[in-house]
């Protein structure tokens, strides 16, 4: 059997990933492609095949299909989800899975009521040194984990947007969040689930320091963030994130009881293992996606793993709910300048 998959936004990242990972799994088939720019959806099933349309109500009407991917612009995830659920459809979002708490609520709700899938495209678990990483504390080779420091930044939106130059990143109305919603998430999650810890406090800082827009003024989401995080078990650590580095950084490194532990931190060894007392471990284990070089996340496979066995995601939306309830209590920790419990 091949699912019947239809994907709502025809922007870079479904170009870029989802896309390209349908058409490689051998249990899909991809129905139809929507954007409100027909002539983006209509490049799209030229390459891959299926139904264009502008109207992501006349794709979840398409007889047959069993799931969607919701890639379009983050003010409208929960809608398209919450309908697409609704319709009987599993369901694949792209961080941030809302702009708002209440709606990410509402889109597990939907979930539950309607007895399909929702999974949050939180890729970065994936990614083969956070696997390997995960194996190595669960290990207990390190002792417990102290604290961290985990980094995301590149030189910004613009330079992977569809349109050349213009993002609707940058644009609140469209965005809802900034560079915390964008990269940030990404790494809470990333924490969240290798210490497999929930975040009880939040402090923050951000602000919008060189990102403007057509008309020469600053954006008006933050372009830099730095969080100070505590886990329910004490851990403590600091989440860095920015759309104005020059090159990228995506690294996360764990400062532990009996060593340290570095994940994409280094050119050539995508983990290292530096052991108190002996010497360290050397992992060429396999890259991160990034903007320049996007290689395959692994989130589509997954995603139809889950169809196939009939069984719930592991990124599920509760899932995706942990990390944007983190997001938003940093941001009441920037507006209200104070340490914010989380849950």
């Amino acid at each position: 059997m091949k699912y019947q998959i239809g994907v709502i936004g025809a922007g870079s990242i479904a170009r870029k990933r989802h896309l390209p990972e349908l058409l490689d799994n051998p249990h899909v088939r991809i129905a139809a492609v929507c954007d409100t720019v027909l002539e983006r959806a209509e490049e799209m099933t030229e390459i891959y095949g299926g139904k264009a349309s502008s109207d992501y109500r006349d794709l979840l009407a398409l007889k047959g299909l069993d799931a969607v991917i919701v890639c379009a612009t983050n003010t409208t995830h929960a809608e398209m989800t919450i309908a697409a659920l609704q319709a009987g459809k599993h369901v694949l979002c792209e961080k941030p899975m809302a702009t708002t708490l209440p709606a990410a609520r509402a889109m597990i709700e939907a979930a539950e009521q309607s007895g399909k899938f929702l999974m949050i495209a939180h890729n970065q678990r994936l990614a083969p040194a956070c696997v390997k990483a995960g194996e190595i504390l669960q290990s207990g080779k390190l002792g417990k984990v102290l604290t961290f420091q985990t980094v995301f930044g590149h030189p910004g939106s613009e330079y992977w947007a569809i349109d050349a130059g213009r993002t609707w990143f940058y644009e609140r109305q469209v965005a809802g969040l900034g560079v915390m919603s964008d990269l940030g998430i990404h790494k809470i999650d990333l924490v969240h689930w290798l210490l497999d810890d929930d975040f009880s406090e939040a402090a923050a800082m951000a602000g919008t320091l060189n990102k403007v827009n057509a008309a020469g003024a600053l954006i008006d989401v933050e372009d830099n963030a730095l969080c100070l995080l505590r886990t329910k078990r004490g851990v403590m650590g600091t989440v860095t994130v920015s759309w104005t580095y020059q090159k990228e950084d995506n690294s996360t490194i764990f400062y532990c009881e009996k060593g340290v532990l570095r994940i994409y931190a280094h050119p050539d060894y995508q983990l290292i293992v530096d052991y108190s007392n002996t010497e360290g471990e050397y992992h060429k284990v396999g890259e991160i996606p990034t903007n320049v070089k996007q290689v395959k996340s692994g989130i589509v496979d997954l995603f139809v793993d889950c169809l196939v066995n009939n069984r719930k995601p592991e990124i599920s939306g509760e899932e995706g709910y942990k990390a944007l309830e983190t997001v938003m209590a940093c941001f009441e920790a920037i507006k209200s300048r104070r340490v914010v419990s989380i849950g």
